[in-house]
């Protein structure tokens, strides 16, 4: 079983998510105003943001929402 944790810089989101998917969108939903303001600026293209990335293979994903922002999802296997 994995469990995966957001951390953004350096700090963990308190809460741990059972699927990439969630974790993902536990950051995008945080920053959807961030990054909805970067695709009006940009005339429908975000030109900062690369927080839609599929999960990397690694079990260690980066997200960029913009400077300063950083995030990375990690995938931890669950021991018995």
């Amino acid at each position: 079983m994995s469990m995966y944790v957001v951390i953004e810089n350096g700090d963990p989101y308190p809460h741990l998510y059972t699927s990439y998917a969630s974790a993902a969108a536990a950051a995008q939903e945080k920053y959807k105003e961030v990054i909805e303001e970067q695709i009006k600026e940009a005339d429908g293209h975000p030109i900062c943001s690369e927080i839609d990335v599929p999960e990397d293979t690694s079990g260690k994903t980066y997200l960029y929402v913009e400077k300063g922002i950083h995030i990375y999802i990690y995938k931890l296997e669950v021991l018995s």
